[in-house]
């Protein structure tokens, strides 16, 4: 037969040993944890170190730029006639350009309407 202090010995070596792997589990989370923050605190001081080296190195220098301006003058010419913006010469190549137009050559004022169901 099994000796109750036998059980209780067990027992208490498998808590103790539980509570020590808890333990173990809890101080190695903490390290993890201090070593995280050393490691982003030797990040951030590298990277401002880094950033104040560049910025020192920035020269500001003004100058005065003088030139001689440069102008492009573009002539467009003005239609006044609102009916047309083309010469009865240009309107009549236009159209005897049209394919089946019903005057060619003819001096028309208007192109013919277009086919809406094409």
């Amino acid at each position: 037969m099994i000796s109750p202090w036998l059980i209780i010995g067990a027992a208490a070596l498998a808590g103790g040993a539980y509570w020590q792997g808890r333990q173990d589990g809890r101080d190695s989370q903490l390290a993890e944890a201090a070593r995280d923050t050393v490691v982003a605190a030797i990040a951030s001081e590298a990277a401002a170190s880094a950033a104040a080296e560049a910025i020192s190195k920035i020269t500001v220098t003004h100058r005065t730029i003088r030139q001689e301006l440069q102008r492009d003058i573009v002539e467009k010419p003005v239609y006044r006639d609102p009916d047309c913006r083309t010469g009865s010469d240009s309107l009549r190549r236009f159209n005897s350009a049209i394919p089946g137009s019903a005057q060619p050559g003819a001096d028309r004022r208007e192109l013919p309407a277009s086919d809406a169901g094409h």
